[in-house]
């Protein structure tokens, strides 16, 4: 009897644990998960700063400066960036500031370069609107004692800056699960071989690697076996050290699906053997020498579907991310789905706004052994059980991929 989707994760994902922890060079950690809080130490910017090119003044002295009456100010000093000004502003001078510097004591506004005509050691000031705020002040950013990232975050481009900006300069991480995946079928050879009548080659263990790497996974490729239980068990076993085993083929109930057979070989108590879902409602899984085996269709959209599902919650929770599961949200079919089912359906879709608004467009060639319809596929249709047809139109629940 198959299992709700729901109650299959919950199964697999309370027999693992995240990964150790390790320590990388910042720039190493580009797509890593964060395994620490990071607590800045120092208010960012750590001083008034200024945010373009001028001069630093003060307010009451050009507050009525225009174009016809400009203000004329002594200029006393030039700060550049990353020296320290020695000079304070009092009333009737300016002091000529370049971007990032730190505003002079006693400046309460930065005036524009381009609102400026510098003549000698005087400058006019020939517009003053928005000066007072020209300036950027210490820990309007950041500030000290603020926890700004935290175990579980994705360490993206924004990240990387942010630990930088704060010396982390080797964070520690987790670190990345190690997916064997294996194909599995007499009839699968590898890309690098010519075909022969009844032959295709493996895309799955491609497909899939990609999906585990965009997961947060390193995948171990252990390319392809046929149909013999000892064959497919010996492949595995020379897989090393990985962390999850993924096989695609022999999970269905042919005469030459194998995999359940496998598990009673390997003596491996299967938490369940189909889950309630189409595409790919034929998955295994069990425990096999303390690591997650788990076995889905040979079909590349299929076996597609299992992976976003299943797998990937797996997979992200075991490289230590704070979020598993991809994003939902609510779209407007474009086009029917005729098809009504008792089964809840997973239905591969391009997504696109239009006048704001989220537009799912189901991919028609999705059979469970095709591959080239899902080329635009950048969400999932997510259709509840027991449901009918649905009209264009119609709001459903997608997953964004």
């Amino acid at each position: 009897m198959a299992v709700s989707l729901e109650e299959a994760s919950s199964l697999i994902l309370q027999e693992i644990t995240t990964m150790p922890v390790m320590s990388l060079p910042l720039a190493a950690c580009y797509g890593r998960i964060l395994a620490h809080d990071v607590i800045a130490d120092t208010d960012f910017p750590p001083f008034d700063r200024s945010p373009l090119d001028g001069y630093a003044v003060k307010f009451a002295d050009v507050q009525g400066a225009t174009s016809d009456q400009p203000v004329r100010l002594r200029i006393t000093a030039d700060v550049p960036a990353g020296i320290w000004p020695q000079v304070p502003v009092v009333a009737g001078t300016a002091v000529r500031i370049m971007t990032g510097a730190k505003v002079p004591d006693g400046a309460d506004a930065v005036v524009r370069l381009e609102d400026t005509e510098r003549r000698d050691d005087w400058v006019q000031i020939f517009a003053a609107a928005g000066t007072d705020q020209n300036i950027c002040c210490q820990g309007e950013e950041i500030r000290s004692g603020t926890r700004i990232l935290q175990p579980g975050d994705v360490l993206q481009d924004g990240a990387l800056g942010i630990l930088a900006l704060l010396g982390h300069h080797e964070p520690h991480v987790y670190a990345r699960p190690r997916v064997a995946i294996l194909a599995t079928g007499t009839e699968v050879i590898g890309v690098d071989q010519p075909l022969t009548p009844g032959k295709i080659r493996d895309s799955n263990s491609y497909m899939l690697a990609a999906k585990v790497r965009e997961a947060g996974g390193e995948p171990v490729l252990l390319g392809q076996v046929p149909d013999k239980l000892a064959d497919i068990e010996a492949r595995l076993k020379q897989a090393g050290d990985v962390d999850l085993y993924i096989t695609t083929g022999g999970a269905s109930v042919g005469d030459y699906d194998l995999m359940e057979q496998l598990f009673e070989r390997l003596s491996i108590q299967a938490l369940f053997k189909r889950v309630a879902i189409k595409p790919g409602m034929p998955v295994l899984a069990g425990s096999w020498q303390q690591k997650m085996l788990i076995a889905l269709s040979g079909n590349p959209a299929a076996a597609g579907v299992s992976f976003e599902v299943l797998v990937r919650p797996l997979v992200r929770k075991m490289a230590g991310a704070k979020v598993i599961d991809r994003i939902r949200a609510e779209a407007l079919l474009t086009q029917e789905i005729v098809k009504a089912g008792p089964v809840r359906r997973f239905v591969w879709a391009k997504g696109e706004y239009h006048d704001g608004r989220l537009m799912a467009s189901p991919l028609m060639l999705q059979r469970n052994g095709m591959l080239s319809g899902l080329l635009a596929a950048n969400m999932l249709i997510d259709i509840p059980a027991n449901h009918e047809p649905l009209a264009a139109g119609t709001n459903v629940e997608v997953l964004l991929l």
